[in-house]
């Protein structure tokens, strides 16, 4: 008879099984609800959602810039250095290339000894967390996640090969201050590329993926160094560095060559954020059917923020650098000091002695409410992360209005005071802490707002673009004098009054109509006549002087109004505006006299534009900065088609630039026998215009000045190369009191002598130091005016008019 069981024995058993098994049936039920949770499909698993940068190119393939939410464009797993693929897989899973995506001797390790002699993730399993998961404080959710990890790991695993993983995670992981991704990081940290990096450089980097905020080289270096060191010990320990590598890679300080990424840094700011506003316009646009344009497989628009899309600009990076430079170095060592001690004079500076109280004071009133102060004083911005209105609202804090911007709506959960607009000067007037611009760097003062907004009208503002003429690309954009603190684009958006650059249209109406550049006309006043209640318009030359007879090359290498007048009223307002449509000429211009002295507000990029079709036999084509958009596969979702007129025929243009030559070479005048042109000190070898000038290759050119001095412009022109210069203050009022310092041959000229000087220095530039190619047919006129003689028989009785 078998002996019978205790209730106690049996219960003891019972219970013994029941902890040996629970652990293993809630293993396995925490399992099953993982796999039947809400898991990534495969559609998932093949395109994980991850946010890119788009990348901004200069015209040989390198980066400008990028635009992004995070700073990240990923890169291929042969592109990353191998010391960087070493070092993660001896720190982080040592046995990566053996498990199946979880690691169960990592696991038990990590179990016994509680995580201190390493963590039981894998690489898989940390991707899978970055990709599929965020990271839950709750305990019991956390083990849940952690299964589902586990499951997600396996399939990428399958889905995946090794090296594709060890790329995800690179590409993936942050690293802080604006580096996402190992390609942000090489270039952030060490100013290189990810294939570049060095073992002690890839050690680092590594060793900030155990936790970036505690091992941020910018604020903790010395616990960084010994986290690289604990990974360079790892990578002896895994056999991939020898104990003598070791020993030298210890000594090595972290060598940082670290790259502030800011969107107001960097080469050609004011290009890449105007260049911005037309990408999201170009990937919006939609056809008739209300269907975009260029369209994702979805149906759905780029997003330049997140699709990792690749833009082909037209700058050239050695241009560009030139172009900045020459604006910084003309500005900052001779005309900002020479307007300095200009202003120094003035009882109301920066403002001209003419303007009056009133003016300065609306002046001042509309800087201030344009203002990121004002804005944020009254509501319209966020302070801290620059949201607009939508996410603020006015609440009562600490017992008194302010306003709030709600973290719900994306804003950044800050309080400021309100300021209603009675306590608004006073507000302005009161003297804070702030760090405000200068050409020797920034400068740390307390002053005023109101202050600061007078201080910051006294600096002259400055845009340059250069272009091919035959192709139409813009080589260099330089929309102002320090995108920072000025940041708004004087190449495109800014439109000033073009004085004297204009008159290339007059003299291009008459040329083509049949006048010639030797013909000669009396140095007198024209007049028109003007509506009833008006009296005639008779415009005056600059220098005041009138007489003798002078030729109309020699009109306009020295840019007379009396020779521009006459020929305006010779072929009329019309057909001059009519030309200067067809050269590229968008904005508005009046068809009256007076337009045949600039009076009209152009852009820099209308007028360099428009000046290439003379170094294009007559064709204009209009300005193009980028010629291919690539999505983030490297297929093309669009290319540029250039937009081109002919404006002029061939012999008008030639002819044009030859008289445009008199500018900077001098025309000939008969009356005094002598050569001049507002240009020549472009070819001055003394004193300081050494400098930037000396230019010997040929050149047409054209200066203008306003009215009053308030703008200077100069445009070169060469075989390859049209390059406009404008420089002036932020509003008109704020001007040189003469015009020998307020001229465009002063003020904007020698930027395109200090720019070209540097761009014919380049040997890895091409560009032709030859003259312009004449055309095959017959000119039918001389346009050397010395040779054809000074008879004033010859030129025939001018035709006044009525």
């Amino acid at each position: 008879m078998a002996e019978k069981r205790s209730p106690l024995r049996s219960r003891l058993l019972l219970l013994w099984w029941a902890l040996v098994l629970s652990p293993v049936l809630a293993l396995f039920t925490l399992l099953l609800l993982a796999a039947n949770s809400d898991l990534p499909g495969t559609e998932d698993l093949e395109n994980p959602r991850s946010d890119l940068a788009t990348a901004i190119l200069f015209s040989d393939g390198t980066q400008m810039g990028q635009y992004y939410r995070e700073n990240r464009i990923p890169v291929d797993y042969t592109q990353i250095s191998p010391h960087v693929v070493n070092a993660l897989i001896a720190t982080e899973d040592e046995r990566f290339r053996e498990h199946s995506g979880v690691d169960l001797r990592g696991t038990a390790r990590a179990a016994v000894y509680l995580g201190k002699k390493g963590g039981a993730s894998t690489i898989t399993q940390q991707l899978a967390k970055m990709l599929f998961t965020e990271r839950s404080s709750n305990f019991i959710k956390r083990t849940f996640q952690k299964f589902q990890e586990w499951i997600i790991s396996a399939k990428l695993e399958r889905q995946y090969t090794k090296d594709e993983l060890i790329a995800m995670y690179l590409n993936r992981f942050d690293w802080i201050n604006q580096a996402v991704g190992i390609n942000s990081a090489a270039r952030v940290y060490f100013n290189t590329t990810p294939d570049s990096l060095r073992i002690e450089e890839a050690a680092m980097l590594v060793g900030m993926c155990k936790n970036p905020a505690l091992f941020n080289p910018l604020r903790r270096a010395d616990t960084t160094l010994h986290r690289r060191m604990v990974v360079l010990s790892q990578m002896v320990k895994s056999g991939m560095l020898s104990t003598q590598e070791y020993d030298s890679l210890k000594q090595l300080p972290l060598g940082l060559r670290f790259q502030r990424v800011d969107h107001t840094e960097g080469p050609a700011p004011y290009f890449r954020e105007e260049l911005r506003a037309k990408l999201i316009k170009l990937l919006n646009e939609k056809d008739e059917d209300g269907n975009y344009r260029i369209a994702k497989a979805d149906g759905k628009p780029y997003d330049i923020y997140t699709d990792g899309l690749k833009i082909y600009t037209t700058i050239d990076r050695r241009m560009q650098a030139y172009g900045e430079f020459a604006v910084r170095e003309h500005l900052s060592s001779e005309l900002q000091p020479d307007f300095f001690r200009d202003i120094g004079k003035k009882k109301n500076r920066p403002f001209d002695f003419r303007v009056s109280q009133a003016e300065v004071d609306q002046i001042l009133t509309t800087a201030m409410k344009r203002s990121v102060r004002y804005r944020i004083a009254t509501g319209k911005q966020c302070g801290n992360c620059e949201r607009p209105s939508r996410y603020i609202e006015q609440v009562t804090h600490e017992g008194t209005p302010h306003y709030h911007c709600k973290p719900e709506a994306g804003g950044c959960d800050n309080y400021w005071p309100v300021v209603k607009e009675e306590d608004m000067a006073a507000y302005f007037d009161k003297a804070v802490p702030m760090r405000v611009f200068s050409w020797k760097g920034e400068v740390d003062t307390l002053m005023s707002p109101m202050d600061s907004i007078r201080y910051y009208k006294s600096f002259l503002r400055s845009g340059l673009m250069s272009m091919d003429p035959r192709t139409g690309f813009v080589r260099a954009w330089v929309g102002g004098i320090d995108f920072k603190h000025f940041q708004y684009d004087h190449v495109e958006r800014a439109k000033r009054q073009v004085g004297s650059t204009f008159k290339p249209f007059v003299y291009a109406t008459a040329i083509r109509e049949g006048i010639e550049p030797c013909r000669e006309l009396p140095n007198q006043l024209v007049c028109f006549d003007m509506p009833p209640g008006q009296p005639e318009w008779c415009p005056k030359n600059s220098d005041a002087v009138y007489g003798g007879m002078v030729t109309v090359e020699y009109g306009l290498a020295n840019s007379m109004n009396t020779i521009t007048a006459w020929l305006m009223k010779q072929y009329g307002p019309q057909a001059v505006t009519t030309l200067a449509r067809h050269m590229g000429v968008k904005s508005h211009l009046d068809p009256v006299p007076s337009l045949c002295l600039g009076v009209a507000d152009l852009s820099l990029m209308e007028m360099t534009g428009a000046f290439s079709t003379f170094a294009n036999q007559g064709v204009y084509i209009e300005p193009i900065i980028f010629t291919r958009i690539e999505d983030k596969n490297g297929n093309a979702i669009f290319d540029i088609t250039p937009k081109t007129y002919e404006a002029l025929d061939e012999r008008t243009a030639y002819i044009m630039l030859d008289m445009l030559k008199g500018v900077t070479d001098g025309a000939y005048n008969p009356s005094t026998g002598k050569t001049v042109g507002t240009g020549m000190r472009l070819r001055a070898n003394y004193g300081n215009r050494a400098r930037y000038a000396n230019i010997k290759f040929p050149t047409a050119g054209k200066t203008g000045t306003t009215q009053n001095n308030s703008d200077g412009w100069f445009i070169g022109i060469t075989p390859d190369l049209v390059t406009g210069v404008w420089t002036g203050g932020e509003d008109r009022s704020v001007r040189f009191s003469t015009t020998d310092k307020g001229q465009g041959a002063n003020m904007a000229l020698p930027i395109y002598g200090y720019f070209m000087n540097k761009v014919y220095a380049d040997a890895s530039i091409e560009i032709s130091t030859g003259d312009f190619e004449r055309p095959a047919v017959d000119l039918g006129v001389e346009i050397d005016c010395r040779r054809k003689g000074t008879d004033p028989g010859k030129a025939g009785k001018p035709d006044w008019g009525d």
